[in-house]
């Protein structure tokens, strides 16, 4: 080997090794633990010395913080705790799903909401970027801290790159999102579609189990398909895009141009209509859309083995007879003596999924660079 190759072999390991316990101790304390040096070295098994190194640091970078004294514990002198300092960024979330309304809100690191902002559109064939960018533009007016990134949840189809491909209900086809709003911020932009953030939601902030399936309804319907423990966007990263797959062939024209299509049954603006003009017969116009979204659902579910359904969605429409009859239809349609019971659940984030799902990509692609910081120096 070359001294130049065993110089940068020299260093790549002790920086490798040092990014490693950057990593653990964040894990440790995120997202709300407290603990002392010596609890982390002994929950680690690092040294004292190199965990107050790297404690140091972290705080520095203003990613942790120290929050006071441990309890006394016989008659040694008390550590001081440390804690994620969850305030000390903030992060812009975009839900661009719902109907009628584009929503906004900057959240600490944690999720919670701090202002929010909401930009009514107009039901049109295509949505104007402006029309982003401005409520993007006004929640960065209203922050007091540093903004980690910016993250926007989509309906459609997003690729790898912010690209949105398609968007039938936005009318977007290959759209640049992410250029666009990182040419207008200057700051790290993160898209994905709507259904793939709401699961990344559970998955951080909710009760995701290691295999499951989130269904969103809203403007339109679409779906998110955690297996193993990770979410699973699919070759085209369009996994779980449920809404313009075909139930009735002879049902209404969509707007993607097929007819029948699921979201022409069970999206909430649909489902609100049909019961604002029959009202008497509410239940029922429930109970058949939860047993068409149970028969829709039956063949990916029965093939991939998954235990649990999460639906997000007006609650007003999503109640306990949407999801029953789901759950009727779902299990009386792959039912065998071996399967599991699939349970069909209500999601308990509400209206604030697809924020704390932006949130989510934020934290999960930036926090992980934010402890490389010192790396480059």
């Amino acid at each position: 080997m070359t001294s130049m190759g065993t110089s940068a072999l020299s260093k790549a390991v002790p920086t490798e090794v040092r990014l490693h316990n950057k990593t653990m101790i964040m894990r440790l304390l995120y997202p709300d633990h407290e603990m002392t040096r010596a609890d982390v070295s002994r929950a680690t098994g690092l040294t004292r010395m190199v965990v107050s190194d790297i404690v140091s640091e972290l705080i520095d970078n203003k990613l942790i913080t120290e929050v006071g004294f441990s309890k006394p514990n016989g008659p040694g002198k008390r550590g001081i705790l440390l804690k994620f300092d969850a305030d000390s960024r903030c992060v812009v979330a975009l839900d661009l799903s719902q109907p009628y309304v584009f929503r906004g809100a900057v959240m600490n690191l944690l999720g919670h909401v701090l202002p929010r902002e909401e930009s009514v559109i107009s039901v049109t064939d295509t949505t104007p970027l402006e029309v982003v960018g401005k409520l993007c533009r006004q929640l960065i007016e209203r922050t007091d801290t540093e903004v980690l990134g910016i993250a926007v949840s989509v309906p459609g189809i997003v690729d790898a790159h912010g690209v949105v491909r398609e968007s039938v209900n936005l009318g977007w086809k290959d759209t640049d999102l992410r250029s666009y709003l990182t040419d207008l911020t200057g700051l790290p932009v993160h898209v994905d579609n709507d259904s793939n953030a709401q699961t990344m939601a559970e998955l951080r902030f909710g009760a995701a189990e290691p295999n499951m399936m989130l269904v969103q309804i809203a403007r339109g319907v679409g779906g998110g398909i955690i297996l193993n423990g990770d979410l699973y966007v699919g070759t085209s990263r369009a996994a779980g895009e449920i809404g313009h797959v075909v139930v009735d062939p002879e049902g209404v024209e969509c707007v993607c141009g097929k007819r029948g299509c699921l979201e022409t049954v069970i999206a909430i603006p649909r489902l609100v209509a049909q019961i604002d003009a029959d009202p008497i017969h509410r239940d029922e116009i429930l109970r058949q859309a939860g047993d068409t979204l149970g028969r829709a659902l039956s063949m990916p579910l029965g093939a991939l083995d998954i235990p649990l359904v999460m639906v997000q969605g007006d609650s007003s429409v999503v109640n306990r007879s949407f999801l029953d009859s789901a759950e009727r239809a779902l299990n009386k349609a792959i039912a065998t003596d071996l399967r599991t019971h699939v349970r069909v659940r209500r999601s308990a984030l509400g209206q604030d999924a697809a924020l704390l799902g932006a949130c989510a990509m934020v934290l999960t692609e930036q926090l992980d660079y934010m402890v490389q910081l010192d790396m480059a120096k």
